[in-house]
């Protein structure tokens, strides 16, 4: 009868351990693999916002912001700041669709004035000049209650080259910070016009010219 091998309780116990070790080792980067799968994938510039409707517009948010959704029909950009509430849209009204004698306080007027009808308006300060992207822009600081909710919104009207832009920022009263909402401002461009270069055009070859009709009447 042969000899029986032992083997020594130290060993074991390593080997049992080593082998633990890698099968949690391993099921965590299988679970790993899963979960990344589910998640959604950020996109690599998903800190600018472009308006995808008319692009006339882009913005490049500031940390802590991202794109929201259904904050206005109109709005060729939305973003929100969650955690502290706040939320901004940005209009453009291409320059072509209105009369030469339109002025941006005109266009700032007209907007102010379908913002004011819809709250209970307690306080109203400006107008402000300033600078946005390059081009001149008039701020308002409009203070109401929206359904009995008190808000506070920083109305920008920028006068760019292609439109004017209205751009809203807003959030409830304790939540609102002026120097925040001008930080989100200083990401605003206006997006130049496409190329209108005239493309090439292929060689039609040699031109054939069609006899005239003996029905041609001069």
């Amino acid at each position: 009868m042969g000899a029986v091998s032992t083997v020594d309780p130290s060993v074991l116990m390593d080997t049992i351990v080593l082998l633990i070790t890698f099968s949690a080792g391993a099921l965590a980067i299988h679970h790993k693999d899963r979960l990344r799968h589910l998640l959604p994938r950020r996109e690599q510039n998903g800190s600018v916002l472009t308006d995808r409707t008319l692009g006339l517009a882009r913005l490049t948010l500031p940390d802590g912001w991202r794109q929201a959704q259904d904050l206005n029909e109109c709005a060729g950009i939305e973003a929100i700041h969650p955690p502290l509430g706040r939320h901004v849209i940005i209009i453009s009204d291409a320059v072509e669709d209105f009369a030469p004698e339109v002025t941006m306080l005109d266009h700032s007027a007209n907007t102010r004035k379908e913002l004011t009808s819809s709250i209970q308006v307690i306080g109203c300060s400006g107008p402000e000049r300033r600078q946005v992207g390059g081009y001149e822009s008039v701020q308002y600081e409009i203070e109401g209650y929206y359904h009995q909710t008190r808000v506070k919104y920083l109305h920008t009207t920028i006068a760019g080259k292609r439109a004017f832009h209205q751009v809203l920022a807003w959030s409830t009263i304790s939540r609102y910070d002026r120097s925040a909402f001008d930080t989100l401002l200083s990401g605003f461009d206006e997006l130049p016009e496409p190329s209108s270069a005239p493309r090439a055009l292929a060689d039609p070859g040699p031109l054939h010219v069609e006899p005239l009709s003996k029905y041609l009447v001069h």
